[in-house]
């Protein structure tokens, strides 16, 4: 166990008294308002944040959100209908169904401040160290189920998805441009965004994304490269709703393995190397890399049956002003997605010592493994929409989902390996989206035919309004049963290092949870149990296991703010405890802490100045490995117990926002600076971070 003596303690407390803010995301995100009876409704009457598509795999992780968003859900707020009197209008759609769901654009300070690097993602995130690698949440109820395409689940956070990406409706013009930086030109990160959104009328919206990240890393053999853009648009009417994305990427990883001895960087007088530098620092693998290309084309179709009713509003000529009222709607949606991967080397004799406890599945052969899927999703849906009626008090929707999917991997060098699936879907939803009291949303699937035959999931999540010390709090209950069957990649893969065919069982999963929220105090407390059985995970070697038994796993957390005149001082802790910690080990504790005073300049310049403080209670964590890009079980080196610390700066005038950061600031204070986040993947040494973001709205 790592001791921090009280003299360091000692100092990190002085550094915070100085140099240290926490409030984390002070500022309320900016909620839709009600429109005027002229709006342009958009399907739903209204929309309450839904179950995620009871068909989706992968992507999508549990409902209980441990990020501290204060916006995560904007409980009976109507986000349904476009205001053209508002300059824009944000939201996004299930991939199933294409049902919307109120956006969350990125103009909070403190937000774009905290998500230009990977620890800003959730309250305790592990990755390689490097901008752009690989990363897996501590927390378990934020881990997706794996997706088909299983080597780009670990990037799920950069991705581009229909999922996450924000579609727009904009009265003027709008973009943004995003620069973040860090480091000397050796080792410098570098991260460029761009959005242009523009309407051509009030129904019609185009749209362009752009997100190129290229970090060379602050460690031998480190390189992170995405390249990843997307077009999309929308187009909403009363009887037409459609939305199109085409989003291609590539993101290419230098693999290193890790650093040989972690002794360089926590005790480097031992091995006599006091001022060696973190690039010369030894690594495991050098000119290996891992690309990943793909793209994704996505079409949703809804068409909109119902009736014209009159209101009490005229037109300026006396005319009595109609209003669309939708009874029902007819579901479309066509959807493909292609990925690629390739795992190779230009020193094969380096990457051959590293893995040589293995017999190697193709002597003699240089490394280019190489693996590639596509999946063809088509969904035919009818529903029928609350409140046209008295009677008609929740929405019903009824689909049929039918997907083709098809594997290809290298088995010699001139033999490939193919095969396919298909699977045929049959699910429901029912959801109340309106009310003052309540509101709920359950939904469910079942697979009917093909590889998916006798898959069931269902979720379902009720919120309401009840009074706590004289005012009102917010509770959010979430529960699904999931019995899924394992992907083709955990059942079959075959590469150079790497070989398996299994026959995995259907894993099943039972959760239950909630969140009670009070806004006038600023505090959130939720807890969630979940049981899993036939758990999936890789095991010391690398190779995917199953473990017939049962797992529970219980987590509760605690979301405090504090705000005392230019004082924020916000705090996210979360307990978490695994029944089997061999199979699926997880820290005890995790906690997230930002500390920050706000004042303004001639009344226009805002500024924050504080620090902020990730940390994790040690555990033995998963380790990364290159040859499948999963992390796998280990239990020789423990990381946690060591505070993350860093100071910053942010300011926001006009439209612009930018920061400065003093990022790993602890580690001129903590001895031994153990600063690992997966094990032998140190995160960045000490360094500056600067970050720009301007939004254009002409």
């Amino acid at each position: 166990m790592q001791n921090v003596s009280k003299s360091v303690i000692n100092k990190i407390f002085i550094f915070f008294l100085i140099f240290c803010p926490f409030v984390i995301f002070g500022q309320d995100i900016p909620v839709q308002e009600h429109g005027n009876e002229n709006d342009t409704i958009i399907g739903n009457s209204n929309i309450m944040p839904p179950a995620v598509d009871s068909t989706s795999v992968g992507n999508v992780p549990k409902r209980l959100s441990f990020t501290g968003d204060k916006a995560d859900r904007t409980l009976f707020t109507e986000v349904s209908r476009i205001d053209t009197a508002k300059p824009i209008n944000y939201w996004q759609i299930t991939e199933r169904t294409g049902e919307i769901i109120q956006g969350k654009p990125d103009t909070t300070l403190t937000e774009y401040f905290h998500r230009t690097h990977v620890e800003g993602y959730s309250t305790s995130m592990a990755y390689l160290g490097n901008l752009g690698s690989p990363m897996e949440s501590r927390l378990f109820f934020e881990r997706a189920d794996r997706s088909h395409f299983m080597f780009m689940d670990n990037y799920s956070l950069y991705n581009q998805s229909i999922n996450n990406i924000n579609f727009i409706n904009t009265k003027i013009p709008h973009s943004n441009i995003s620069y973040q930086r860090a480091g000397s030109r050796p080792n410098r990160e570098e991260r460029f965004q761009t959005l242009l959104a523009v309407n051509f009328g009030k129904k019609l919206n185009v749209g362009v994304n752009l997100d190129y990240l290229y970090a060379r890393g602050f460690y031998d053999s480190q390189a992170s490269r995405h390249v990843e853009w997307g077009f999309f648009s929308n187009y909403i009417s009363d009887r037409h709703q459609v939305h199109i994305l085409y989003n291609p990427s590539e993101y290419i990883n230098n693999e290193n393995g890790g650093i040989s001895n972690d002794y360089y960087l926590s005790h480097p007088d031992y091995l006599n190397v006091i001022n060696l530098q973190s690039k010369e620092i030894p690594v495991n693998i050098r000119n290996t890399w891992n690309q990943l290309k793909g793209k994704n084309i996505y079409l949703n179709y809804h068409y909109n049956i119902g009736f014209e009713r009159n209101t009490e509003l005229t037109t300026e000529d006396g005319d009595t002003i109609k209003r669309f009222i939708p009874v029902s709607a007819v579901i479309l949606t066509m959807n493909y997605k292609d990925k690629k991967r390739l795992f190779y080397s230009t020193d094969t004799a380096s990457i051959n010592k590293f893995y040589d406890y293995r017999d190697f599945l193709r002597k003699g052969t240089d490394l280019r493994d190489s693996t590639s899927y596509w999946e063809l999703s088509s969904t035919l849906g009818l529903s029928m929409r609350e409140g046209f009626s008295s009677w008609a008090k929740f929405d019903l929707t009824a689909f049929l989902t039918q997907d083709f999917r098809s594997f290809t991997m290298m088995d010699t060098i001139s033999v490939k390996r193919e095969a396919s699936q298909k699977s045929t879907y049959l699910g429901g939803e029912l959801a109340k989206r309106t009310g003052k009291i309540l509101r709920y949303n359950a939904q469910g699937s079942l697979g009917i035919l093909g590889y998916n035959l006798g898959d069931i999931n269902l979720s379902g999540h009720i919120e309401t309004h009840i009074p706590v010390w004289n005012n009102i709090a917010s509770l959010n209950v979430d529960g699904y049963i999931k019995n899924i069957a394992p992907t083709y990649y955990e059942n079959h893969f075959f590469s150079k290092y790497f070989n398996w065919n299994n026959d995995f069982n259907k894993v099943r999963k039972v959760y239950a949870g909630g969140e009670l929220a009070i806004p006038h105090t600023n505090t959130a407390f939720g807890l969630g149990v979940e049981n899993v059985t036939n758990y999936i995970y890789f095991n010391k070697t690398g190779y995917p296991e199953q473990y017939a038994g049962n797992i529970q796993v219980v987590a509760a957390h605690l979301k405090q703010s504090v705000l005392y005149k230019a004082f924020h001082w916000d705090n996210r802790v979360v307990y978490q405890k695994s029944s089997d910690e061999k199979r699926l080990p997880l820290p005890d504790i995790s906690l997230y802490s930002s500390m920050f005073v706000e004042f303004k300049v001639a009344g226009v310049l805002r500024i924050q100045i504080g620090g902020n403080i990730h940390y994790w209670t040690m555990y033995y964590a998963p380790a990364y490995e290159p040859a499948t890009q999963q992390f796998k079980i280990q239990d020789e080196v423990k990381t946690g117990n060591y505070p993350l610390i860093s100071g910053f700066v942010n300011c926001h005038l006009k439209q612009t926002r930018f920061f400065i950061e003093y990022y790993n600031a602890g580690a001129s204070l903590i001895s031994p600076p153990e600063y690992f986040s997966v094990p032998h993947y140190p995160v960045n040494p000490t360094v500056i971070k600067l970050g720009i973001s301007v939004d254009f709205i002409n």
